[in-house]
């Protein structure tokens, strides 16, 4: 059976194909015919066997993308001056959504790029190029990679492969630049940090001559914005090699640039619970999670602070409070990759509780009920996302301390106590507490807490005998 997001995913992939066939069959009656191209990732993925995930076209004319953007818009009838398409002549570029229905496929929804071919110029230290027209080969030569390069036209449906080096280096499953790539970094660093996401994406092969100008031209990352730098990286860690990702940032020098706060838990041992240093159980547990980006930022930050806690006591190594100055590290990189609040809040939340359950036995038989109520109220919504690192975490340690039973005996105890609805609320609140002469202020916070430390341990708990425990605190 499957699920509505896998249907939902479905009619995504039809619409776009449906997309690409309703311009192909627009094109070919129009002045564009033999002159507009599909380029980019939808021809890669199109050669690969994959569905299209966005439609950029090339338009072999001067100022070619506006004039068919406006065209297409106005054979549609949702041509609207300013807003579709959306024109950006600096750079010979236009946006537009599509509109209608093709072969049964509703296309709203469907947003379209088109670009003139051009060749371009970077002025030092800058990443906005000047732009002129250009040729085709030109065009496909100022792109990131190879397995980017190619074009189809639209006309015939032909794959055109100008550099020679396309379909070639998307058979063998090879990233290299269409030029130097010294030029190509130099261009646009981030495209460094995109050739090592195709890589672990695919699986594919990142050649020497290729590290070693990442290598050389890593230093210019810095100019990069935050953000873009934080797109790249989720996508290396929601991938299926994220270990590898990080181990070619660290080769190639970009690492200490992007989170050098990673690169310091390589090579510093571990005690007798753990067979491998504090990095490549880091990314053990990375890879044992689910590939969503809050819970593996949550397990490659849960350990990340041990370098800094680390100590040596009657010769065994300890990292007291590690979980605490990890969350501390996890929420000083997200605030400087510009992570949303949300996730920062849900990660460092989810670190910093990491060690909650650890010492409660292999199966969890040590937790009492007031601990666990006690971490369900505290942690929240984010419970079964701490639950999955915790579970991680269990099962990356050295056999002997491994504990891969804890986590599914606490959940089956979790769920009999969630069938006791009265565990959810306090039998009194501030305004009880009023009554009893206390004035409202910080006190009252205080006795609602000892209260309800009392009421996880005993979620049956009467209202009077929760009014008695604040007559003996006042």
């Amino acid at each position: 059976m499957k699920s509505k997001n896998t249907h939902i995913l479905l009619e995504i992939n039809a619409k776009y194909k449906a997309a690409i066939d309703f311009l192909s069959n627009m094109i070919r009656k129009s002045p564009f015919k033999g002159k507009t191209f599909l380029a980019g990732g939808a021809v890669r993925d199109e050669l690969m066997g994959l569905d299209p995930k966005d439609i950029d076209l090339v338009v072999e004319l001067p100022q070619g993308g506006i004039k068919f953007a406006e065209y297409a818009t106005k054979k549609m009838g949702n041509y609207k001056r300013g807003s579709n398409p959306v024109i950006f002549p600096k750079y010979g570029t236009a946006k537009f959504d599509l509109t209608g229905t093709w072969k049964g496929i509703k296309l709203d929804g469907v947003n379209i790029e088109s670009v003139m071919t051009r060749s371009e110029e970077y002025s030092r230290g800058s990443r906005k190029p000047s732009v002129k027209p250009g040729t085709l080969k030109q065009d496909v030569e100022r792109r990131d990679f190879t397995v980017n390069s190619l074009l189809k036209d639209l006309t015939t449906g032909e794959i055109k492969d100008l550099t020679g080096y396309g379909k070639s280096d998307l058979k063998k499953g090879i990233i290299k630049t269409p030029l130097n790539p010294d030029i190509i970094f130099t261009e646009d660093p981030l495209r460094m940090l995109r050739a090592i996401r195709f890589t672990v994406k695919y699986g594919w092969d990142l050649p020497m001559f290729m590290i070693k100008a990442i290598k050389n031209n890593s230093a210019k990352i810095k100019n990069i914005s935050n953000e873009r730098v934080r797109e790249e990286f989720d996508k290396m860690i929601v991938s299926k090699r994220p270990k590898q990702a990080m181990r070619i940032l660290k080769i190639t020098g970009l690492l200490k640039y992007v989170m050098p706060e990673l690169q310091s838990t390589m090579k510093v041992g571990q005690n007798i619970h753990h067979d491998e240093d504090v990095f490549n159980h880091i990314m053990k547990v990375v890879e044992k999670v689910p590939a969503d980006v809050p819970k593996r930022l949550a397990a490659l930050f849960h350990d990340i602070g041990k370098p800094t806690v680390k100590s040596i006591i009657d010769n065994e190594v300890h990292f007291y409070a590690h979980e605490k100055i990890s969350a501390d590290v996890a929420r000083e990189v997200m605030k400087r990759l510009k992570y949303p609040n949300d996730i920062i809040n849900k990660v460092t939340s989810i670190v910093s509780n990491h060690m909650k359950l650890k010492s409660t036995g292999k199966k969890g038989e040590l937790a009492t009920d007031k601990q666990l109520r006690k971490l369900k109220r505290n942690i929240g919504d984010h419970l079964e996302d701490l639950l999955d690192i915790m579970d991680a975490d269990n099962s990356a340690h050295d056999p002997m301390s491994n504990m891969p039973d804890q986590i599914t005996a606490i959940r089956k105890r979790l769920k009999i106590l969630d069938k006791d609805k009265k565990s959810n609320k306090l039998p009194i609140n501030g305004n009880d507490i009023i009554k009893l002469g206390v004035k409202p202020g910080p006190q009252i916070g205080v006795l609602l807490d000892k209260v309800q430390d009392a009421f996880d341990g005993n979620p049956k708990l009467t209202k009077q005998q929760a009014l008695k425990i604040i007559k003996d605190n006042i």
